[in-house]
């Protein structure tokens, strides 16, 4: 796995699993497969201030929340989430 570093948000819970949180310099990734410690791991594209970052972290919380859902599923509602998300003035400020 590259090298990602923390933020902020440490850990959340979705669907009852706890998921340590990462910002990293590629798209994103859900890892559901239990670390040594049992814990699962979010990746998410490290520019959360623009769209394509929210929309990535929407994406991976939709696959940690129901990780039985088809990626071209996940991509649709992600990017009609985000989109939404965005259009409402949410955004990471840096």
């Amino acid at each position: 796995m590259p090298r990602a570093k923390r933020i902020e948000i440490k850990t959340h819970i979705f669907n009852r699993k706890k998921y340590k949180i990462f910002i990293c310099p590629f798209d994103g990734l859900c890892d559901t497969a239990p670390q040594k410690d049992g814990s699962l791991s979010l990746y998410i594209l490290v520019d959360l201030s623009t769209k394509d970052g929210l929309i990535t972290a929407v994406h991976e919380a939709l696959h940690a929340e129901d990780g039985g859902m088809s990626e071209s599923k996940v991509d649709k509602m992600a990017n009609e989430i985000g989109g939404f998300l965005w259009r409402l003035g949410f955004r990471l400020k840096v």
